[in-house]
């Protein structure tokens, strides 16, 4: 059975009495079954492993795209479901491929996995970040970094890959959402300072940011989660980049969870179901870079 026969017997099975509600939790196994593993052959040489979702009765339509970055836990190139494991965003009542979030929330999602090929890659590049000296450059107490001129393998061939999906699928590119945890947040601020005309809004998660991208990111919306005694990474970061925002009179929202650390921060944040409709509610608005 394939991914999009297999999701329309969910979706018959869900409305009969024999199966479960339409509001059935999904399952690790129904996500790892849909999002079917696959590789990008990007042109700086990496081979990207990734997962996508692609909505059932798609046809005709141009629907958004949801790109979501993991944490630095699950980089590889083994294309592993545990790349869409570490957040309810896809398991549980609120997963976006379920059937009430899709019918409310029509959209592609990509998940892209991150070499683990050197100690230092990340979706993320910062001055000092090197095999040698992986952590050098990341200011500890400020959540903050300098970003370098060259973007890291794993970050070129992502945003190579979202370009591509872009022209292959039915996509509108004027509803591109980003978001990330951990690691993944580091990401989502890096993929929006480099290429800010991309993405319609963002919401990372928990990472580290550049202050020196703000005039190029002031025209995309953030909404920023961060918890209030993370010890990987520090919350400082996330309320200075939302201050310096509003500073600026961008649109931002900053939630941080009191007496919260760094993993338990994603599963809040998904489990109030509020992020996919605040993201979707976005356009474009910055066309050029």
């Amino acid at each position: 059975m394939n991914r999009q026969s297999l999701f329309l017997t969910i979706l018959v099975c869900a409305l009969s009495d024999q199966c479960l509600a339409a509001t059935a939790p999904v399952t690790l196994e129904t996500v790892d079954t849909i999002m079917e593993p696959q590789v990008f052959r990007a042109s700086n040489g990496m081979e990207m492993p990734y997962r996508m979702f692609q909505p059932i009765n798609a046809e005709g339509k141009s629907l958004p795209l949801l790109v979501y970055l993991h944490g630095r836990g699950e980089r590889g190139s083994d294309n592993n479901p545990k790349i869409i494991l570490n957040t309810p965003l896809f398991t549980g009542e609120h997963s976006i491929i379920s059937e009430k979030m899709q019918t409310d929330y029509p959209c592609y999602v990509l998940v892209p996995q991150c070499s683990d090929k050197t100690i230092n890659e990340e979706w993320a590049r910062w001055v000092g970040n090197t095999p040698e000296t992986p952590f050098e450059g990341l200011n500890q107490e400020q959540g903050s970094y300098v970003m370098s001129d060259y973007a890291s393998d794993s970050g070129a061939a992502a945003l190579e890959l979202i370009e591509s999906i872009l022209h292959e699928f039915p996509i509108d590119s004027d509803r591109v959402y980003l978001t990330g945890i951990s690691m993944g947040g580091f990401g989502t601020w890096e993929f929006a300072g480099r290429r800010p005309d991309l993405f319609a809004a963002a919401a990372p998660m928990a990472g580290y940011s550049d202050p020196a991208t703000l005039s190029k990111i002031a025209a995309i919306p953030f909404w920023i989660f961060h918890g209030e005694i993370d010890k990987w990474n520090p919350v400082q970061g996330s309320r200075n980049m939302a201050a310096l925002l509003r500073k600026i009179g961008a649109e931002v929202k900053y939630t941080e969870y009191a007496n919260t650390g760094h993993g338990e921060t994603f599963q809040k944040a998904w489990n109030q179901n509020q992020v996919i409709p605040w993201l979707f509610s976005h356009r474009r608005t910055n066309k050029s870079e």
